[in-house]
């Protein structure tokens, strides 16, 4: 799957999705500070793994995941220095909506979106997916912190907003033509 059979706006929209998975996962919780940065921390780490991996059978994640490497390419921050940039960048995209419930209603019509280019434009099979890439990355920012332990002490892995997150982007990316 190429970025030809798709507008420069839809291939936009469709990279714009895992960053838009992460932020209603980080925005699902009302975590305290540290929590909440821990978890920026963690999901542009896992982010970042996920540009490196080699073995996606997807065409379409495929294609995404190299136009994110281009995107990433073309930054002149390396290393640690480039996944603190992320994190600031991504704080920043945090700090523009008046509310934790207004990011999330804005990732959540963004999905919406994506469902609508992808039932137009690729098989299910493709569409499904890329679901599952977006839900795999979500989780894997839903694990990454322990929520609403004291000290490090209980808590859970998935927290129930979080959890709660997870279906709704399962929800949203549904492929109905």
């Amino acid at each position: 799957m190429k970025q030809q059979y798709f507008s420069d706006s839809e291939w936009a929209t469709l990279l714009q999705t895992p960053k838009q998975a992460i932020l209603t996962i980080v925005l699902a919780d009302k975590a305290d500070p540290v929590s909440l940065l821990k978890e920026m921390q963690a999901a542009v780490q896992i982010m970042a793994a996920e540009l490196q991996r080699g073995d996606v059978s997807s065409d379409l994640v495929r294609s995404v995941i190299a136009s994110l490497r281009e995107v990433v390419a073309q930054e002149p921050l390396q290393g640690e220095q480039l996944l603190l940039k992320q994190q600031s960048d991504l704080l920043a995209t945090i700090q523009t909506f008046n509310s934790a419930s207004d990011g999330q209603k804005q990732a959540i019509a963004h999905f919406n979106e994506v469902g609508a280019i992808l039932v137009s434009k690729v098989p299910i099979g493709q569409a499904e997916e890329f679901k599952q890439w977006i839900l795999a990355i979500a989780t894997q920012v839903a694990q990454a912190v322990k929520e609403e332990g004291l000290f490090g002490i209980g808590g859970e892995r998935v927290s129930r907003p979080e959890s709660g997150a997870l279906s709704s982007i399962d929800n949203a990316l549904s492929f109905k033509p």
